[in-house]
């Protein structure tokens, strides 16, 4: 029992240490569960704000404005410039669904989010999911 509970604790710490470094990461290209988030497919609502932590399937991301400005750009980014479909789903605040032109299939890319301390530097946090279709 115990050697799982320390199994959870350091990978719970090794979490906390990715989300609190800080360090501004770029969100371009990638594929499968490791690498970058692929942006030139799937825009970040990092301007402004900045990339906490990420893979080709999931990004953790920082900005200066509330959760409602975030989303509102998200809408734009997906649904106005890149013609995905906007679903609304209880557990999913935003999610879009976005037929991928290399496969042909449609992929799920979806947001969760979190309102901070109102501080000029980190108003919001978003987490972005990529489901490969």
């Amino acid at each position: 029992m115990n050697v799982k509970l320390a199994a959870v604790a350091a990978s719970t710490a090794t979490l906390a240490a990715v989300a609190l470094s800080g360090g501004a990461a770029t969100a371009s290209g990638g594929g499968g569960t490791s690498g970058a988030w692929p942006s030139t497919s799937y825009p970040l609502p990092i301007n402004p704000g900045r990339v906490i932590s990420q893979t080709s399937s999931s990004a953790v991301l920082r900005s200066s404005e509330t959760v409602a400005t975030v989303r509102d750009r998200l809408d734009y980014l997906y649904v106005t410039q890149k013609g995905c479909t906007a679903k609304l789903v209880v557990n999913k605040p935003k999610d879009y669904f976005c037929k991928n032109p290399a496969t042909g299939k449609t992929d799920e890319i979806y947001f969760t989010f979190a309102a901070l301390d109102p501080k000029p530097t980190d108003r919001s946090q978003t987490n972005a999911y990529l489901v490969r279709g």
